[in-house]
């Protein structure tokens, strides 16, 4: 009978390991649940936007919106706050355990941000750009007469002095508002990837079981903040993406 060599049973070995981890990877690959990619997107920003059952709201309009270098890019030139956000119907409300990933950078902080001190505290709490997920549809009280109840949410952003390991509140909102930094080195002109499992940070953050996610949005405030450069800010966004 004919001796196999040790060479060759190490060998076979390594060929049945790697199509295990091929196959393995390939039964646990991510399902995408809902991706907005702006690596092509073209032409008019709110109708691009639109199109996708999108709403501009407060000074968005005037933020100087394009579709640049594969990214859309946000420079308001005045001390504004522009949102844009996506409400689901219900019935397509995001369920399960949900991974959130964007690609996206700041080219200019707005100058005066300050997320720093107690939440008791008046804070100038602005960023060149945030994305924030809600939660279901039980609204929470803002705090603030003016200010409408909202849904739970966590709200990402991008600092130039915060630190990626501190939960922040908002001046309003506290009640069922978070926001994190991450990775929040302050580097300008690099493109970011924020990688967070939402279900667990919301189990993390509130102590309970995430509801769906009913609504996303995109956020920039710079509202009391200093000009620089004819700006107060300049942000780009390449992808978001969720999935399972």
């Amino acid at each position: 009978m004919k001796k196999i060599s040790y060479s060759v049973i190490v060998k076979c070995k390594t060929i049945t390991a790697l199509f295990c981890f091929l196959f393995f990877s390939f039964s646990i690959k991510a399902e995408t649940i809902y991706e907005m990619d702006f690596s092509s997107a073209s032409g008019n920003v709110k109708e691009w936007f639109y199109n996708k059952n999108w709403e501009f709201h407060e000074d968005i309009n005037d933020m100087n919106l394009r579709f640049e270098n594969g990214s859309l890019v946000i420079e308001p030139t005045k001390d504004q706050i522009g949102v844009i956000n996506r409400e689901f119907e219900k019935k397509d409300y995001l369920n399960g355990e949900i991974k959130l990933r964007i690609e996206w950078g700041v080219d200019q902080y707005p100058k005066g941000a300050d997320w720093s001190g107690q939440k008791e505290k008046t804070r100038n709490t602005r960023q060149a750009i945030s994305f924030m997920i809600l939660f279901g549809d039980d609204k929470l009280d803002s705090g603030f007469f003016l200010a409408p109840d909202l849904p739970y949410y966590i709200s990402f952003f991008l600092g130039e002095n915060e630190k990626p390991d501190q939960v922040y509140y908002g001046n309003y909102w506290q009640e069922g508002g978070r926001y994190l930094c991450i990775p929040c080195d302050g580097t300008k002109g690099k493109t970011f990837v924020t990688e967070v499992n939402l279900s667990e940070k919301f189990k993390e953050l509130f102590g309970k079981e995430p509801p769906p996610v009913s609504a996303l949005a995109i956020e920039v405030d710079v509202q009391k903040t200093e000009s620089s450069n004819g700006r107060h800010s300049k942000a780009f966004l390449k992808q978001i993406q969720l999935s399972r």
